[in-house]
């Protein structure tokens, strides 16, 4: 196998293994957690790793149309956003957050987290749609861009100022704060390989960049979503 073709396998072989993982997990969440909740949780994402494998077929069948791609790459963050749930409600720590805040803070925190994590996952479908139509959108996800990150400070300053929440979530809302800025430092560097010095093909450090750009927007909608979560848990 050469070119792209490693890569794709490589892809199905790893898939197919959190696939695997997956319905393991569920098995055990339904074989010894106690919460409802959490094993429905493990259902669905049972049920969303299949339609991804689903989606997955479809755009190898139909030479990846955009809006099953844009559909593909969008279900595969909501799933990693499921197993990090997950992860975060069956550990230690999900008793230990549990009240202690001021219930006044724990309010306006919790509406601004629940309003940045829709700007994040939206700004993760825009990214989805520039990225596999050719570029197309790319002005609105600087926009979504911008009010992504002037949340996230909106965020690291509503935890500091209040001192029950700075003990238990600043240190998480500083964690965002540093993925948000990574974020837009590698879409700079993505940006000006791809539009700015127009090479005839991608490069190693423009593939690197643009690999890097999407895992951290990963590692960022995940993280947003954990922090609502916990917002409401205090």
């Amino acid at each position: 196998m050469v070119g792209g073709i490693r890569f794709e396998h490589t892809h199905r072989v790893i898939a197919g293994i959190v696939g695997l993982m997956t319905f393991m997990m569920a098995g055990l969440l339904f074989k010894f957690e106690e919460r409802r909740w959490v094993r429905n949780l493990g259902f669905v994402a049972a049920a969303a790793v299949l339609l991804q494998a689903l989606l997955g077929g479809l755009t190898v069948l139909y030479l990846l149309p955009t809006w099953i791609s844009v559909i593909h790459a969008c279900l595969a963050q909501t799933f990693f956003c499921l197993v990090a749930s997950i992860a975060w409600v069956t550990s230690a720590s999900w008793k230990q957050d549990r009240g202690g805040s001021d219930p006044k803070d724990t309010a306006s925190l919790r509406k601004l987290a629940t309003i940045t994590t829709c700007f994040v996952y939206l700004e993760l479908i825009i990214g989805a749609i520039v990225r596999h139509a050719s570029g197309k959108g790319l002005y609105f996800h600087y926009l979504l861009a911008f009010l992504v990150v002037l949340h996230v400070l909106l965020i690291i300053r509503r935890t500091a100022v209040s001192e029950s929440l700075r003990k238990t979530l600043l240190g998480h809302a500083l964690l965002l704060g540093f993925l948000v800025f990574s974020q837009v430092f590698l879409g700079l560097g993505a940006l000006v390989f791809k539009y700015l010095l127009s090479e005839p093909s991608p490069g190693v450090a423009q593939v690197l960049l643009t690999a890097s750009h999407q895992s951290n927007g990963a590692l960022l909608l995940a993280a947003t979503v954990l922090f609502a979560i916990r917002s409401f848990r205090a």
